[in-house]
């Protein structure tokens, strides 16, 4: 999905005013975001990577990573036909294979099937930002999206959410 970010990650209180009440239930949901779409239409996930993959440094800064093998998982979550939300999830290998073995092997399960459901990870923050699609065509819609940065063992993974919502 060709998304570009527009704004800076930044904190709620600094992007509140910019952004409608239906957005903002979006942006501070606490559970998962399948469970939110499941209730209202039929869900489908699709699949658009999980594989090793090069990280830039901002993305590896925002997890404090110096890690060369990061998997990188890249997921469109549908609601009905419609895309709803892009999801893309940095895991360092060493989160993998000394934090729990499972987030390499999601496949199209959702994430949030074992983020929410085990005990073992921990939020340790989140920032906000302003996305548009890079094709001309869509240019003038505004996205918002967050990204969390949790940790499992003390080791950590990111998932940044862009929610494709009015």
């Amino acid at each position: 999905m060709q998304l570009e970010q527009i704004s800076s990650w930044d904190t709620f209180n600094k992007i509140k005013l910019q952004v409608s009440d239906e957005i903002k239930s979006w942006l501070l949901e606490k559970g998962p975001i399948t469970k939110r779409i499941k209730f209202v239409k039929k869900f489908r996930l699709e699949l658009l990577q999980d594989e090793i993959s090069e990280v830039d440094k901002v993305e590896k800064a925002f997890i404090n990573s110096k890690s060369r093998k990061i998997r990188v998982r890249e997921v469109v979550l549908y609601g009905n036909t419609k895309p709803m939300v892009f999801a893309r999830t940095i895991i360092p290998n060493t989160t993998i294979e000394k934090g729990f073995a499972k987030l390499g092997t999601l496949g199209k399960s959702p994430l949030g099937d074992i983020l929410f459901k085990k005990d073992i990870f921990t939020k340790d923050k989140v920032v906000y930002a302003s996305f548009k699609y890079k094709k001309r065509k869509y240019k003038k819609r505004i996205f918002w999206g967050r990204k969390t940065k949790y940790t499992v063992k003390n080791l950590p993974f990111s998932v940044m959410e862009v929610f494709l919502v009015k």
